[in-house]
């Protein structure tokens, strides 16, 4: 009997500290969670974000290539299709698509000139008359003496 009073005791005095361990964890975090939400708050408050810089301009006698970054192809007559490209920077481009040796005159297929990051992108409307097959799409940028063309092929289906 005595010896098991003795395990009596060590569970008890077990459970106890385990109650007080798991009590000051708590109190210790409940107080530092306080303090560094106030913090927190200050230098958010007295943070100073930079904008997203764009990058430098192009030189007058830089390179000019054209990479399609996305093609809506292939499409039905009746729906719309666009392109995504890169190229330099503040190049002027222009788009021509062709049905049957007739270029198209939808008004997505303006020119358009790169924005800083090279990229440009049209949309356009494709007839409901235009018969299945691959039609032409041309692209070319130009920037101060340098050109770059894209040839790609529409892919119009039933």
């Amino acid at each position: 009997m005595p010896q098991l009073k003795l395990v009596h005791k060590i569970v008890l005095s077990f459970f106890i500290l385990l109650v007080l361990i798991f009590a000051s964890g708590f109190v210790y975090t409940y107080l530092n969670d306080r303090g560094s939400v106030g913090a927190a708050a200050k230098s958010t408050v007295t943070a100073q974000f930079q904008p997203i810089k764009p990058p430098p301009k192009p030189g007058p006698n830089a390179l000019v290539g054209v990479a399609v970054e996305g093609f809506d192809s292939p499409v039905a007559p009746g729906g719309n299709s666009s392109i995504i490209i890169s190229t330099a920077g503040g190049a002027a481009c222009t788009i021509s698509v062709t049905y049957n040796g007739v270029k198209s005159t939808d008004p997505g297929l303006v020119p358009k000139t790169a924005d800083a990051y090279g990229t440009v992108s049209w949309s356009w409307h494709i007839p409901q008359n235009t018969p299945p097959g691959n039609w032409p799409v041309d692209i070319t940028c130009r920037l101060g003496k340098h050109w770059a063309v894209y040839d790609a092929q529409l892919t119009v289906t039933n």
